[in-house]
């Protein structure tokens, strides 16, 4: 073989090596599953304790289910007036929801309607019985607007959740055991039908 035809011979080796190389395609790496939570983590454990502290509170101000779950997690014991003021708050954001959805399955705050069965619990134990009946009725009006304003009323179970509570615990504190109460109940639904079996006993 002259030496032309072995240069030739091994360009055109090469030519075909390369345009191999070339056809090649390359396989993507697999993703690397990033822990993010692993990462907020380190973020907070640099913050001085004074600036986790305001970080807290700002995060709090703006998310009432964050403040509760604060509250919650922390063990905080609220002064009677801020629970009163806070299961207004509850009421109005748990029976709360958009007027151009009705007959339709809505969104609504079912964290907010916890709120309001904790805090139920919570006047009873307090024998604050005046402020949870009358809070009661607030949330039987507004809560049985909000069902018969739905599709299927899927929240009914929330707001009597709320309700049975209170309900026995005034059967057995009320003079007259519940009656005149339990009639301002029924006369403030608007279904007809929340918590009727557990009120129906309160007014025979």
């Amino acid at each position: 073989m002259s030496k032309m035809t072995a240069k030739r011979a091994k360009k055109k080796v090469a030519g075909r090596v390369a345009a191999k190389k070339a056809g090649k395609k390359k396989v993507p790496k697999k993703a690397v599953a990033i822990d993010r939570f692993a990462l907020i983590e380190a973020a907070l454990r640099k913050l001085a304790k004074q600036e986790l502290v305001e970080w807290l509170v700002r995060a709090a101000r703006q998310d009432d289910d964050f403040c509760y779950d604060l509250e919650s997690e922390l063990s905080i014991e609220l002064p009677n007036a801020a629970l009163l003021d806070n299961l207004h708050e509850a009421i109005r954001s748990a029976t709360d929801f958009d007027q151009r959805m009705m007959n339709h399955n809505f969104d609504y705050d079912y964290r907010a309607y916890e709120r309001i069965a904790k805090g139920f619990k919570k006047l009873v134990t307090l024998g604050m019985f005046d402020d949870v009946k009358r809070l009661s009725i607030e949330l039987m009006k507004r809560g049985s607007y909000q069902v018969v304003c739905s599709d299927e009323g899927m929240m009914c179970e929330d707001i009597e959740a709320c309700l049975v509570p209170v309900i026995r615990a005034v059967r057995s504190s009320d003079a007259d055991n519940g009656q005149a109460w339990g009639q301002q109940m029924i006369e403030a639904d608007h279904s007809g039908f929340v918590c009727e079996k557990e009120l129906g006993k309160l007014i025979r």
